[in-house]
C-alpha cells in the first residue's frame, strides 16, 4: 500500500561536473538509503522538482535510474513509489544472499591474487577507520562487491548486483548502531583472515555468519520499529 507521507528535500548543491539528472539521482538515492524517503512512499515528480529547484525532466531521468537500482517502482498511470519489501521477500533475499556471498568468499579465497588481497585489505581497513555512515556504506558495498568479483564467477557477481542497493539501505541503518558496527568490523577481519590464508571453507563460513548476523540485526530493528510506531 502506498504511503502519502510528507517529505522535504533540500535544494541540491552542485556535485562536481555531474549532469543535472545525475545530481538529482544522487540526491534521491541518498535520501532513500538514509531513510529520508521511506519504503512505499509515493514520489511526486512536480513536488520533488520544486523542492530541488529543477525542472521535471531530470527528475524523470533520475526515477528511471533508481528503478534500475531496484530502489523505486514505476507503474504506468499510477506513479513512482519507493520500493518496499514484504517480510517473506526479505527472508528469501537474505537466504539467497547468504548462499551466494558465501560462495563468492569461498571462490575468492581459492582464486584471488596477492595484489587483490591487498586491495581488499585496504578497503577493509578504510571501513574500520571511517566514522561517517555514508562513507562506511560505500566502503562496505565496495568490499562485498570486490569479493564477489574476485571470485571469478560472473553468475555470483550478477546475482548479488541485483539487490546491492537494497543491501546498502540496510547497511546504512546498521552503521548507526555502534554495537553492530563493531561486530561488522570484526566479521570483515575474519573474512579477510580466511581469504588471506586461502582457506575456502573458513572464508565461506565467515561470510555466511556475517550475512546471518546482518539479517538478525535487520529483523530486530524492524521488530523494534514496528512496536515503536505500531506498524
Amino acid at each position: 500500500m502506498e504511503k502519502h507521507e510528507e517529505y522535504r528535500l533540500n535544494t541540491i548543491d552542485s556535485i562536481g561536473r555531474l549532469p543535472l539528472s545525475e545530481q538529482v539521482y544522487v540526491t534521491l538515492k541518498q535520501a532513500i538509503l538514509t531513510g529520508a524517503l521511506k519504503p512505499q512512499v509515493k514520489l511526486n515528480e512536480v513536488k520533488i522538482a520544486e523542492q530541488l529547484n529543477v525542472s521535471a525532466t531530470p527528475v524523470r531521468e533520475a526515477f528511471r535510474k533508481l528503478a534500475k537500482d531496484n530502489l523505486v517502482v514505476i507503474k504506468p498511470w499510477k506513479g513512482v513509489t519507493v520500493k518496499g519489501y514484504t517480510p517473506e521477500e526479505i527472508i528469501a533475499m537474505y537466504q539467497c544472499r547468504e548462499m551466494m556471498e558465501g560462495l563468492g568468499a569461498r571462490l575468492c579465497a581459492e582464486n584471488c591474487t596477492e595484489e587483490q588481497i591487498e586491495e581488499l585489505q585496504s578497503i577493509c581497513d578504510a571501513g574500520i577507520a571511517s566514522s561517517s555512515p555514508e562513507d562506511r556504506v560505500q566502503i562496505n558495498s565496495r568490499f562485498h562487491s570486490l569479493i564477489s568479483f574476485f571470485s571469478g564467477n560472473e553468475r555470483v557477481v550478477d546475482y548479488l548486483a541485483e539487490f546491492r542497493e537494497m543491501v546498502n539501505r540496510d547497511m546504512y541503518i546498521s552503521t548507526l548502531d555502534k554495537g553492530r558496527t563493531d561486530l561488522c568490523d570484526r566479521e570483515h577481519m575474519e573474512i579477510m583472515d580466511a581469504i588471506r590464508a586461502h582457506d575456502p571453507e573458513r572464508a565461506e563460513q565467515a561470510m555466511r555468519k556475517h550475512i546471518r548476523n546482518a539479517f538478525v540485526f535487520k529483523k530486530a530493528h524492524a521488530d523494534l520499529r514496528a512496536k515503536r510506531f505500531g506498524e
